[in-house]
């Protein structure tokens, strides 16, 4: 390769990880502090860079937010459906119900190691305003009619009790995720471990339980 030719790809890919820096930053930050009380600067001291070099990979703090969204929930999608294909592997026949199970714990587990997630919802939601439309428009409405689908479907299989498709993705949705929010304090209070695979999966087989018909 071309001595010019080297020195470009070399550039190119300290773009990329300094960009993946920043956006790894940004995720964190937003997730803690919600977008209005976090700053460039903020983001900068996380990621160790000069402000201006956040500013000259991302124009304004809005699209870093969007950029950042768009990531984590990538990257939630490509690993709730890695959870699910590795939980299945060689299990093409798996019944119904080991699948919906297999869906769950992947929600979970996920969670679990990246609750960003959740608290780009959160803070959003508290201010409802054009960021959380965005998230809808992008992410979140997508989300919704997929997990009424998904309801509709296993309430057709007769595994999940008959109700608003609605209000039990968002009660499923509360269960899965709620207790690893809590996971923390529930430590200090209790001293059980809320993450802990054996807590999760427990966690699981009792929301199965409390859907059957």
């Amino acid at each position: 390769m071309p001595a010019d030719q080297a020195q470009s790809s070399s550039r190119q890919k300290q773009r990329e990880q300094t960009q993946k820096r920043i956006l790894a930053a940004a995720i964190d930050i937003f997730a803690e502090a919600g977008f209005e009380a976090s700053s460039l600067a903020d983001i900068a001291k996380r990621a160790s860079v000069k402000k201006s070099l956040v500013q000259y990979h991302f124009a304004t703090k809005d699209r870093l937010w969007q950029e950042a969204a768009t990531q984590i929930w990538n990257e939630r999608n490509k690993q709730l459906a890695g959870f699910v294909i590795e939980a299945t592997s060689g299990q093409s026949n798996a019944d119904p119900q080991s699948r919906m199970r297999n869906a769950f714990l992947a929600v979970v587990k996920f969670t679990r190691g990246k609750p960003q997630w959740l608290w780009f919802m959160f803070h959003e939601g508290a201010v409802n305003g054009e960021r959380l439309q965005w998230l809808i428009d992008n992410f979140i409405g997508e989300d919704y009619t997929r997990g009424q689908a998904f309801i509709r479907d296993y309430q057709t299989r007769g595994l999940i009790r008959a109700g608003s498709p609605l209000q039990l993705i968002n009660l499923i949705s509360g269960a899965l995720t709620y207790n690893l929010l809590v996971a923390p304090q529930t430590y200090r209070a209790t001293d059980k471990d809320m993450t802990s695979e054996k807590a999760l999966s427990e966690q699981v087989d009792l929301l199965l339980d409390m859907l059957a018909p």
